[in-house]
């Protein structure tokens, strides 16, 4: 999956790494940048660990495209439909929201026809990363830090031959 802006990271940023591989295509894995390669980055992932080695945390490259900054933890009164990525085997995927039940939410994972119960802790809001925040998939829009952003406009109404400027308020 790439992404509409590229940041550049540095050494000590913390990011998410987007997997293209079969089977954990569109899961995301959180890491530290170790090394910036120019068109790679190399990438000590925080709950993923070397097969030979559990205690030692897996380093890998990841492509310049895979890489974007953590994704803010947005969690809303979640409904059904919604689209959520949920934190299971080791990194975020993602799923929709089909019901509550008591304090577990239940959310279907397309890619593996799976339905499972989790906690809100380990769920949050599917944002996509864009040049000046987070976008939900119904276009609300993030900071960095998971609050809602509004934008104010001037728009230009011209009724009936004759023009007014109006303010309004977009969230």
């Amino acid at each position: 999956m790439a992404f509409t802006t590229r940041k550049v990271f540095q050494v000590g940023d913390e990011v998410e790494v987007c997997s293209k591989q079969d089977g954990f295509h569109g899961s995301y894995y959180e890491g530290i940048v170790i090394e910036n390669l120019g068109d790679k980055y190399k990438v000590k992932y925080k709950n993923l660990v070397e097969e030979d080695d559990m205690s030692t945390a897996l380093e890998e490259l990841a492509e310049v495209d895979e890489v974007r900054s953590v994704c803010p933890k947005v969690w809303p009164d979640f409904f059904p439909g919604e689209r959520v990525d949920a934190f299971t085997n080791d990194g975020w995927w993602a799923g929709i929201i089909t019901r509550k039940s008591g304090d577990d939410w239940f959310v279907y994972f397309p890619s593996t026809f799976e339905h499972i119960a989790y906690p809100k802790r380990h769920i949050r809001l599917h944002l996509e990363s864009r040049r000046n925040g987070w976008v939900s998939r119904d276009g609300r829009v993030f900071s960095c830090e998971g609050k809602p952003l509004s934008c104010k406009k001037r728009l230009r109404i011209v009724m009936g031959g004759s023009s007014t400027s109006v303010k309004a308020r977009l969230v």
